[in-house]
């Protein structure tokens, strides 16, 4: 990543995509072990100094696993931060090494014949996932992997956002900023290729529906259900996780029912939520439980946060 396209932005902007670029090198040229030390310890000094977030984590823990005792939600804190700093600190690796040792990383793949077999249908595949683990390499491999193309948030901070696409792209994968709405994952479908989507974050309630997710109420995205429903396009889910010590990286593709879509937008939003869940209680410490994602209930049920 020797140069970025689109610096541009005010001042301190350019500073953050600098001081960005120059940690992403830095931890790049780390080995991996020493990489996955110093972002346990990241992640620990993050836990101790934002107690806002830790709040956040806490309160998500506490409705996600209620049979657990208060000491076994603490431990599970301490190591979900941790997991959060190596998130940070293998992007350097992940956007800044030589493509092919990037690729290196991911060591174990489960499932992806199977993707193989429903693409030949001429359908295209629909790829879902959560803020599990190391979902950015899963990105990358995707890319060289299958024709693909996804929706992603743009930042505020122009540098960064180009940074963070030219990262996800370089191995082939099209990303597309998500206010351009859904037509151009259409248009790839019709064309036999994949699409990726992150499903796991709370939407507006006005273009949500309310689904169990850890057996409470998450306004959830429709949106799965109804880009398979068009020409009943196989869906998988996609996981990926890490493995210890710096180890690599393990994905998982894993076919949703062939029930699914079903036509109910509450019940395909649950049996989206639950194979999510299913692959989160796999390595929960993994788990992007930072955010605040029952942040929006139905009417009359409290906020939790």
């Amino acid at each position: 990543m020797s140069t970025i396209k689109g610096w541009t932005g005010t001042r301190g902007q350019r500073l953050g995509t600098l001081g960005t670029v120059l940690l992403l090198r830095a931890t790049a040229a780390l080995p991996n072990r020493w990489r996955s030390q110093l972002g346990g310890l990241l992640g620990i000094l993050v836990m101790t100094l934002v107690g806002k977030t830790r709040r956040v984590v806490d309160i998500n823990l506490a409705i996600a696993f209620p049979d657990w005792s208060e000491s076994q939600r603490r431990q599970l804190r301490w190591r979900n931060f941790q997991e959060l700093g190596r998130t940070a600190l293998e992007l350097g690796p992940l956007w800044s090494r030589p493509l092919p040792q990037s690729l290196a990383m991911v060591c174990e793949v489960v499932g992806e014949e199977a993707v193989d077999d429903a693409l030949a249908l001429g359908r295209g595949v629909i790829l879902f996932t959560a803020h599990l683990g190391p979902w950015e390499a899963a990105v990358l491999y995707t890319g060289q992997r299958w024709p693909i193309t996804g929706m992603y948030r743009a930042l505020r901070n122009p540098g960064l956002d180009a940074l963070m696409r030219q990262g996800r792209e370089r191995s082939g994968a099209r990303q597309l900023n998500k206010e351009r709405g859904i037509r151009p994952l259409f248009r790839a479908l019709k064309r036999g290729e994949v699409i990726g989507i992150l499903t796991d974050q709370n939407v507006d309630p006005k273009e949500g529906i309310f689904a169990p997710f850890f057996g409470h109420p998450a306004c959830t995205t429709p949106i799965l259900a109804r880009l398979a429903a068009r020409d009943a396009v196989p869906v998988f889910g996609m996981f990926a996780y890490r493995l210890a010590n710096g180890a690599g990286f393990r994905i998982e593709f894993v076919p949703m029912p062939v029930s699914f879509p079903s036509g109910d937008d509450v019940a395909d939003a649950a049996g989206m939520n639950a194979q999510m869940e299913a692959a989160i209680r796999k390595s929960p410490e993994q788990y992007w439980w930072v955010h605040r994602r029952f942040k929006d209930q139905p009417a009359l049920s409290p906020v939790p946060y």
